[in-house]
């Protein structure tokens, strides 16, 4: 009988372990169940069944007397509530309080501080184990085992004396070495697989995250494949690339070199992967072998598992054929003059370089270089000159095409041409017919000139000392050239001036007329005289830069009409002071608008720091407009014009010189002016 109930003993812990063994499983399976959208609803359920866990192991206790029972809830209370909370851990220590009232017994109020107390410490574990040094995870929860049931054997006080003491007597062996043992197994497994669970959630999120993040895009193809080729995963944009120009559906573990009919595309991009098979990383521009002018960027990569072993490799493409045009329009720009699409100072020096090898020599050098570039600006604006550079520009292509040379633009007007194997007689030949083609053109009735200069090097030269000759010699031949063609643009510009404005060739006519007759009774030497005639052909010569629309108006001018109108004689100066012929008489351009008590314009003159040419000028040029008709009114009476340079003597004009005017031309001489 004692061997009996020795087994029967046996069985029943045996029985006991296997329940709490059931207990860790559904504690397991409570950790790695995914969160539902009611949390609360799950953790009442836990609460429920981990209740009856608690019930069907507090049905196999050890049982010291009737009334006096105990069992392993003390250690699934405190792990309960260490990592499942609250309302879970509160129902399953309701369930187990209410079996235990149930039972009744001597032992009951024990066994509900044990069923209290227990769950309150681990509900409780994470403020208290704040008090406790760090240490690994083990000895935490055998603390925490060793605690709980410490409390647990104080709550058999609430048991009847002197029982209370044998009961604890007979007990604290299990409860303060085997119990806390046993809770720290059981808090490490579930702690396990708390973290596993979390480790596994976070990767379904990452896993998730990723896929929305290799989705988004739509300007690259990304997809892993493995050393077989096989897909492994893929981005929506490469799954319908692949559909748009293959016609084919990729699923995971099709080999992705089956998607691919062109031949050239499969084996670029097979070497590639293999490539990353063998641990190189990758990044390469590729000109796509089935469609013109465009271009994919590839990069690949290998991918590694835990032991650092290939196991795969990822493949990055993005179509750049838009950034490739992009960069070479700014490589293009780099080198290329951005107003005649010329190579430009920077090509030109990578020329040098470039050129500066025996078979191309002899080279020659001619420098071109606009002549009236300024004058064209100042006279009709920088739309006209810009016309005039491109002009050249063009036309230097047509002549130099033939023989390969290379033209560059390296200035505001100069250009500059190399010429490999090219002697000096044939590259003067070449700049000779380049000037005729070019001086054959006319913009704003005004005719293109060039001049050149050229020089020849040959293999032992330096290339600066051969280029500083062409220059040298551009200008010899620019002395004559240039200064001939500024005096051909500027009566150029007069007859401009003359077919948009018909009145201003009569009035610098009267006006020249009326300055003579002021200049002879001043007693002007013949030189002077000149001066005076030539400054009142020339003193409207900057309304060439007008607009017709205003020059001929009708009406009355706006104010912002009136300050454009305002400029011609800094036009003028600007035009006449870019010629040597010219320069004497530039100032008396810029000031014929300036009133001898210094409210004139453009600068403000006063009195006779005005030049005697332009006072003169003021007042002939003042007389002829008011007693002429203009578009905007009809001329004024002899005696009314007579009486308004009177009104303004001292004032608009020099005084001394109106007292000559009126000693010449008075009423009696009206039919001569």
């Amino acid at each position: 009988m004692i061997f009996l109930s020795e087994i029967a003993s046996t069985l029943n812990s045996l029985l006991e372990n296997v329940i709490l063994l059931f207990g860790l499983g559904f504690i397991f399976a409570a950790a790695s169940i995914k969160t539902k959208n009611n949390i609360r609803f799950k953790q009442a359920f836990f609460g429920v069944v981990l209740g009856g866990v608690v019930y069907i192991i507090m049905l196999n206790p050890f049982v010291l007397e009737e009334g006096l029972i105990f069992d392993t809830r003390s250690v699934l209370l405190s792990v309960t509530g260490l990592f499942f909370g609250g309302i879970t851990t509160g129902i399953a220590a309701a369930v187990a309080i209410t079996y235990r009232i149930i039972v009744g017994g001597t032992g009951v109020y024990a066994g509900i501080l044990t069923i209290t107390l227990s769950a309150m410490i681990g509900l409780n574990w994470k403020f208290i184990r704040r008090a406790l040094p760090k240490m690994p995870k083990y000895v935490e929860f055998y603390i925490m085992g060793v605690i709980v049931h410490i409390v647990t054997l104080l709550s058999f006080l609430a048991i009847p004396w002197p029982q209370a003491f044998e009961v604890i007597e007979s007990t604290a062996l299990i409860y303060l070495l085997v119990f806390p043992i046993v809770t720290m197994l059981l808090a490490i497994v579930v702690h396990n697989e708390k973290t596993r669970f979390q480790v596994n959630e976070a990767l379904e999120k990452q896993k998730v995250l990723l896929q929305a993040s290799i989705d988004s895009t739509f300007e690259m193809e990304i997809f892993a494949v493995d050393l077989e080729y096989n897909y492994l995963s893929y981005n929506i944009f490469h799954k319908e690339s692949i559909k748009r120009f293959y016609n084919i559906d990729v699923k995971n573990d099709m080999c992705f070199l089956d998607s691919i009919t062109n031949q050239g595309i499969r084996d670029r991009i097979r070497k590639s992967i293999d490539k990353a098979f063998e641990g190189v990383s990758d990044k390469i521009v590729v000109k796509i072998e089935d469609q013109e002018n465009s271009y994919l960027e590839e990069r690949y990569a290998p991918i590694y598992n835990n032991d650092k072993k290939i196991v795969g490799a990822t493949v990055f493409i993005q179509d750049i054929t838009l950034r490739k045009q992009y960069e070479n329009e700014i490589l293009k720009l780099s080198y290329s003059d951005a107003l005649t699409g010329l190579n430009n100072r920077r090509k030109h020096q990578e020329q040098l370089i470039t050129l500066n090898e025996e078979k191309y020599h002899p080279i020659s050098v001619v420098f071109f270089d606009i002549n009236g570039l300024k004058v064209m600006n100042d006279a009709f604006g920088h739309q006209a000159g810009d016309q005039l550079i491109k002009t050249v520009a063009d036309k230097l292509l047509i002549a130099c095409n033939s023989h390969k040379a290379f033209v560059s633009r390296i200035g505001g007007d100069e250009f500059i041409v190399l010429c490999p194997n090219t002697d000096e007689n044939e590259a003067i030949r070449l700049s000779n017919q380049a000037k005729i083609l070019i001086e054959k053109e006319y913009i704003k009735h005004m005719s293109v000139s060039i001049s050149f200069g050229v020089s020849t090097k040959q293999i032992n030269d330096n290339f600066e000392e051969v280029i500083n000759r062409a220059e040298t010699n551009l200008y010899k031949n620019k002395l004559y050239e240039s200064s001939s063609h500024r005096n051909e643009s500027i009566r150029a510009i007069l007859n401009t001036l003359k077919a948009k404005d018909e009145y201003s060739e009569e009035h610098s006519k009267r006006v020249s007329d009326i300055c003579k007759k002021m200049g002879k009774k001043m007693g002007m030497t013949k030189q002077d005289l000149e001066l005076l005639t030539l400054i009142s052909h020339l003193h409207d010569i900057g309304k060439i830069a007008i607009d017709d629309k205003i020059l001929n108006k009708p009406g009355k001018l706006t104010e912002d009409e009136w300050i454009i109108m305002k400029r011609h004689p800094e036009t003028g100066y600007r035009i006449l002071s870019s010629s040597p012929d010219y320069i004497e008489i530039a100032q008396d351009i810029l000031s014929h608008h300036e009133r001898y008590d210094g409210k004139g314009y453009p600068r403000g003159l006063k009195g006779e720091d005005i030049p005697i040419r332009a006072r003169i000028i003021a007042i002939a040029d003042a007389f002829d407009a008011m007693i002429s008709d203009r578009p905007y009114r009809k001329k004024l009476d002899y005696d009314v014009a007579i009486k308004e340079l009177i009104d303004n003597k001292g004032t608009q004009f020099d005084p001394k010189l109106v007292d000559i005017f009126l000693t010449i031309f008075n009423k009696n001489e009206q039919n001569h002016v």
